[in-house]
């Protein structure tokens, strides 16, 4: 007959120090498992979002949409619209406007206070609207400068400061190297968190001026100077929203890529960057435009 016998003091401390052990090498695991399985969210939602530019250019005569069709108010009743309420025909999905990583929930983008409130409208206007701002609080921002054909100006041609030249999709050759959409921020706090959602347009970290004899969005409208909107990139203001000219780094210190080719990946900002000497509001140049994604050439 067998007698039962407690545990010892250290009989209890060696298989608590094993479990100790088994565990501080199993959780760095379960992270990374954790961490992989966002990363491939991040890739699988932007991959969606990259494909719909295709899909919507194939319904309009191979032009890219612009990624703003009126200006002010922001109010759909005003006929304003976005890029992101473009694109939700082909996204078929709010929830999919908002990133792996970001802490900005859906119903806090249907009323933002930079937006109308949706609920002081009437009938089919309160969804409309909530669909405005969700689409321009996207954490899809996209290549407006390139595919846009953005300019600044004043004058009978710029009603609001700016206007714009969309540009086919079949001109871009090199689809599978040029940068479409990456994931942006709208706002940050004074702590530098994300505020408010993402970003519709995002500025390249280099600007082109259409003295370029590389740019082939000329002959500009009457008056245009440059193609700029929000100022470039602002290395200097590590708290600014636009210290990366909108770009932000949802998923583990990178930002995810979409390609005008509807392949997605993600990449640090320094990879995002790569090939224009950044500065403050486009102080820098593009030093080897065969490998700045910006670029459609």
């Amino acid at each position: 007959m067998f007698r039962r016998t407690a545990f010892t003091l250290i009989e209890l401390l060696v298989v608590i120090a094993i479990i100790a052990i088994l565990a501080a090498i199993l959780f760095p695991v379960f992270a990374q498992a954790k961490e992989s399985a966002k990363k491939a969210t991040s890739i699988s939602d932007m991959k969606q979002w990259a494909l719909t530019v295709p899909m919507y250019t194939a319904d309009s005569d191979d032009i890219a949409p612009l990624w703003e069709y009126w200006h002010t108010p922001f109010e759909v009743t005003s006929g304003n619209r976005s890029w992101g309420n473009l694109m939700m025909p082909y996204v078929k999905s709010k929830d999919l406007t908002k990133t792996v990583g970001s802490p900005i929930s859906i119903a806090s983008r249907e009323r933002n206070a930079s937006f109308p409130d949706p609920l002081t409208l009437t009938g089919g206007d309160v969804e409309a609207q909530k669909l405005f701002n969700v689409g321009w609080l996207t954490d899809y921002g996209y290549n407006y400068q390139i595919f846009t054909g953005f300019f600044a100006g004043s004058g009978a041609n710029f009603p609001y400061g700016f206007g714009f030249n969309p540009q086919n999709m079949t001109s871009v050759e090199k689809p599978g190297d040029t940068l479409l959409l990456v994931t942006g921020v709208f706002d940050r706090d004074a702590g530098g968190g994300v505020r408010d959602g993402g970003q519709l347009p995002i500025d390249p970290p280099c600007r082109r001026w259409l003295s370029d004899n590389r740019d082939t969005l000329a002959p500009a409208p009457s008056g245009a100077t440059g193609r700029y909107y929000f100022g470039g990139w602002q290395p200097g203001s590590p708290n600014a929203w636009n210290v990366f000219g909108g770009v932000w780094p949802y998923y583990n210190k990178q930002a995810t890529v979409g390609y005008a080719d509807g392949h997605a990946k993600t990449l640090k900002i320094e990879q995002i960057s790569a090939g224009c000497d950044v500065r403050n509001s486009w102080g820098g140049y593009i030093t080897n435009p065969d490998v700045y994604i910006w670029d459609r050439y």
